[in-house]
């Protein structure tokens, strides 16, 4: 709308509100005093023209006193009534601009406040997004370098287990071996000896037997040469306690999935055999809709709570650092439910 336009409106409008406005007082004219009808033209017309220029607000002034004085000045005669003529021109002609002027400069500064306020309220929500998507970078951040530390640690355990089983287990095998053939070769005539060196080959066993255990428990071959189904069936033919073994996996998973959901499984069953006084565990391994799950059950005491600082402490950490999630429900009395949901590829792409 151009200037000229919206001033030709503001004009119309000065003219038209003070006349249509007493003309819908006029039913009122015989029940309340004239003064109240001018308060009324002085208030309603100051608060249509808040807005307007000095020109329209003139306009209404001078359109508001003379509505009043045809329609309401005593006698009831057109333009009568001497004094209160002049008075009511001058009170309503002045009042009204100088009103529509206050009531449009407060008008302004509520506007200008509300401009200021609702500026604000857009900066801080600029703000607020921005520490949120650095809040989203940090969360990013922190979870990509745990799961680094985690690969790093598994291939540390990895370079360690082919260490031991390339290195210092085949050396005893050897030593195993020529100790055996010097006994072969020792006299009949000398028992003792032969005694001796029984014995020490008997200890060499034992140490040879908890090397691998060692190596095993830091990361069994088996893990990575036959999947994790083979490496849980090793697990569960080494338990002391009778142990209910189902996975459904048929496919191989990558290589941090399998060895996150073996450590969960070995620290579960070793947690159970320490502190929960069970009898029996349960163990099942399934993938379904692109989640493995991997549940550890036993019949024991119950009451395992993470965060006094046990086993599951770890558990959690592993698990989460791979984008996965771990439940525990552990009911005083009534045995141990683990169930941890990892993604089998990579969540970060």
């Amino acid at each position: 709308m151009s200037a000229r336009i919206r001033q030709a409106a503001w004009t119309a409008a000065a003219l038209v509100v003070p006349v249509a406005l007493s003309v819908a007082l006029l039913p009122l004219r015989d029940h309340v005093d004239d003064v109240l009808v001018a308060v009324v033209l002085l208030a309603v017309s100051a608060a249509v023209l808040a807005r307007a220029e000095w020109p329209p607000r003139i306009v209404a002034g001078v359109s508001a006193a003379l509505s009043f004085n045809y329609f309401y000045a005593q006698p009831y005669n057109q333009f009568g009534g001497g004094v209160q003529v002049v008075e009511t021109t001058v009170v309503l002609g002045v009042a009204i601009p100088a009103l529509a002027a206050w009531v449009g400069r407060l008008s302004g500064q509520e506007a200008a406040r509300e401009k200021a306020l609702r500026e604000q309220a857009e900066r801080n929500a600029a703000d607020l997004a921005e520490h949120q998507r650095q809040v989203e970078r940090l969360a990013a951040d922190l979870t990509a370098s745990r799961r680094r530390i985690v690969a790093a640690g598994d291939e540390m355990r990895r370079r360690i287990e082919r260490n031991l089983h390339d290195g210092v287990q085949q050396r005893l095998v050897t030593v195993s071996l020529r100790l055996g053939g010097v006994r072969d070769r020792v006299p009949v005539g000398l028992p003792a000896i032969r005694d001796d060196l029984d014995r020490l080959a008997d200890v060499l066993t034992e140490t040879l037997d908890e090397l691998r255990d060692l190596a095993r428990g830091v990361h069994p071959a088996i893990l990575v040469e036959a999947g994790l189904g083979s490496a849980l069936d090793g697990l569960a033919r080494r338990s002391a306690l009778p142990v209910r073994l189902d996975v459904q996996v048929d496919d191989r998973l990558p290589a941090e999935c399998e060895a996150t959901a073996y450590y969960v499984v070995s620290e579960a069953f070793a947690n159970a055999v320490k502190h929960a006084s069970a009898s029996a565990v349960g163990i099942r391994v399934e993938a379904v809709e692109g989640i493995l799950t991997v549940r550890v059950s036993d019949d024991g005491v119950g009451g395992a709570d993470a965060s006094r600082g046990s086993g599951l402490t770890g558990i959690r950490d592993r698990v989460e650092a791979v984008g996965g999630t771990l439940a525990v429900h552990s009911p005083p009395g009534s045995g141990t439910v683990l169930t941890a949901r990892l993604p089998p590829g990579d969540p970060f792409g």
